[in-house]
């Protein structure tokens, strides 16, 4: 029995569906390179997490165990236990092997961080295309293609060089929609569950999303005659999935209960879920008041099981942090932050696309040929909808919702352009201009601010960001040619002198390191007689600051007086001496001296 009655155009087209991907892949990966290009050339990652995430697989290729994810030269020598998932590491791994022998290691790093990227931005397409082509023609799926490419929070995580795996989170939600849209109920939520399984292991950010998701599937079973089966089959599969996979990329030398990966409580609960869910299929498959009663008892038993074994996750994955490092770092991190915490032109576009395309969803449910279209439209804009609420309290979640918009955003764009055909010059243009501003609604308020510019100021007046001089690869030159010691760093530029050097940093800003940051933070906010003391205790010899970059500047202002804005103003205390190790990179070194025996 079919989940959804919609029309089968993937036979229709041939297939032909799949080259308007490739086209418009080419198409977009030609100009990421383009753009991207002096960011290749330099090997500069944009995000700290890319860096680390290189030598988290550089690490592995060397010889460290599969389930040892342990960061040794960030606060050694315990080191850092990273949160992150080997599903993210496979396709980075495998490519550097293949490329290795015929590039050397440099240039095989080089381009796996360029492509990976790019192959996950055809992935998402891809899966785009394949569900546009079950209801329209191949030039449609274009259209939709390239409004996918237009997104910008969606774009950012398939940028060359972002090989962090917020890109793979976009892909997995795209796999678990096309399993929505399935024609068999079982095979579907099979499909559905094993998405969702593999996204939670690569972030647990993932649970919002999958409840949504199953709730559709829930709502599904109170309507459609195929009853609770996708559910049912979406449960198992989760909880199977995520079984296997914490056994293959885990292992079972930690069970202990952690809030910001999947851990034993949540494969529990997945079980859980399953068996309620099972459950329903055999008990109450037609009598709503019973299956309602059993959903409740089984989301109650699950709350239940959570709270009581796990309450110290009750405020999420970052409770643990401690007062000085949750509001010196964590709430400094953007994309962390609901969309109201945001810069307003990149707070439109967070929510502002996602909603575009949720309008177009409820016009498309209106225009719906058929009863089965009609409720595909709708569980579309359920998950739409669920997706954009996430978005808005967590703005890199942003990215999912762009890409869940994409369709009916890129449907509704293609009958405009239609209609403007037929329409005089003038009102051609100006609906055109719509079209822009509907695809990017943050443009008028970017045009805004780039006005100064136009009228003859510089860029900083009109609010553009600054791009660093620093040259990381120039510092980590004259860093690799010392002995390996500790480094005393701002948090954003350990993994980029990590990535390049043989040295070790106190701490970068991933949260398991928190002990680290904390004294780094204090070091940088307090008198140079504290930091002296930190630095001392964490055996670290030199100080390296980029003075161009935003951290830096902020424990500056926060601390006018402290160790951090003395240094920018070149006031070294008496146990620092000034030392010139790399002049050419803009960065700022000081060497802590020896205590005379």
């Amino acid at each position: 029995m079919s989940m959804v009655d919609i029309p089968m155009k993937l036979t229709a087209d041939g297939g032909s569906w799949r080259w308007r991907v490739v086209v418009m892949w080419l198409v977009l990966a030609a100009m990421l390179l383009v753009i991207d290009w002096p960011m290749i050339a330099a090997e500069r990652f944009g995000d700290p997490d890319d860096a680390l995430r290189l030598i988290e697989v550089r690490d592995l290729l060397a010889g460290q165990g599969w389930f040892d994810l342990h960061q040794y030269r960030i606060a050694a020598p315990e080191g850092v236990p990273m949160h992150w998932s080997r599903l993210v590491d496979i396709p980075i791994a495998t490519m550097i092997l293949i490329l290795r022998p015929l590039l050397g290691t440099g240039l095989a790093e080089l381009v796996t961080a360029v492509m990976i990227p790019l192959l996950t931005l055809l992935a998402a397409l891809m899966l785009v295309g394949r569900l546009t082509a079950k209801f329209f023609d191949s030039e449609t799926v274009g259209i939709v293609c390239l409004v996918t490419g237009i997104g910008g929070p969606l774009l950012f995580q398939m940028t060359p060089l972002r090989i962090d795996h917020h890109g793979w989170q976009v892909v997995l939600s795209l796999v678990a929609l096309n399993g929505l849209a399935a024609r068999h109920a079982w095979r579907g939520g099979l499909t559905v569950g094993l998405a969702l399984a593999a996204l939670l292991a690569i972030s647990i950010e993932g649970l919002p999303i999958t409840a949504v998701f199953l709730g559709v599937l829930a709502l599904r079973g109170f309507t459609r005659r195929t009853g609770f089966t996708g559910l049912a089959s979406a449960s198992a599969a989760l909880a199977l999935g995520s079984l296997m996979i914490f056994a293959a990329t885990r292992g079972f030398g930690d069970l202990a209960t952690h809030c910001d990966q999947i851990s034993p409580i949540h494969l529990a609960l997945f079980a859980l879920v399953a068996l309620g869910t099972a459950v329903l299929v055999i008990v109450a498959p037609r009598r709503w008041p019973l299956a309602l009663g059993v959903l409740g008892a089984t989301g109650a038993a699950t709350l239940a099981l959570y709270l009581g074994v796990a309450p110290q996750c009750r405020g999420g994955a970052f409770v643990a942090l401690d007062p000085m490092v949750y509001t010196f770092w964590y709430e400094g991190v953007a994309e962390g932050m609901p969309f109201w915490h945001l810069p307003l032109a990149i707070a439109i576009e967070t929510v502002g696309v996602p909603l575009v395309g949720l309008v177009s969803l409820v016009l498309l449910w209106r225009d719906a040929r058929t009863p089965g279209e009609r409720a595909w439209w709708g569980d579309h804009a359920l998950v739409l909808a669920g997706a954009l609420l996430i978005a808005a309290t967590l703005a890199r979640a942003s990215a999912t919702a762009c890409a869940l918009a994409a369709i009916p955003t890129g449907v509704m764009v293609l009958r405009s352009i239609i209609r403007l055909r037929a329409v005089p010059p003038l009102m051609r243009v100006a609906g055109y201009l719509g079209i822009l501003v509907v695809l990017m609604p943050p443009l008028p308020v970017v045009a805004w601010a780039h006005l100064p510019t136009l009228r003859g100021g510089n860029a900083q007046a009109s609010g553009q960001p600054q791009v660093s001089q620093c040259s990381y690869p120039v510092a980590a030159r004259a860093l690799d040619r010392l002995p390996p010691t500790d480094l005393f760093l701002p948090l954003d530029i350990g993994p980029d002198i990590l990535v390049r050097s043989h040295q070790r940093v106190v701490a970068t800003g991933h949260h398991r390191g928190a002990a680290g940051m904390h004294d780094v933070i204090a070091a940088f906010l307090g008198t140079p007689d504290q930091a002296h003391a930190i630095i001392t205790r964490r055996h670290a010899t030199l100080i390296a600051v980029c003075p161009d970059i935003p951290e830096p500047a902020n424990y500056k202002y926060d601390a006018p007086n402290g160790f951090m804005a003395q240094l920018l103003r070149g006031q070294t205390p008496p146990w620092l001496e000034r030392v010139d190790l790399a002049p050419d990179s803009h960065m700022l070194f000081w060497r802590v001296k020896t205590k005379p025996r």
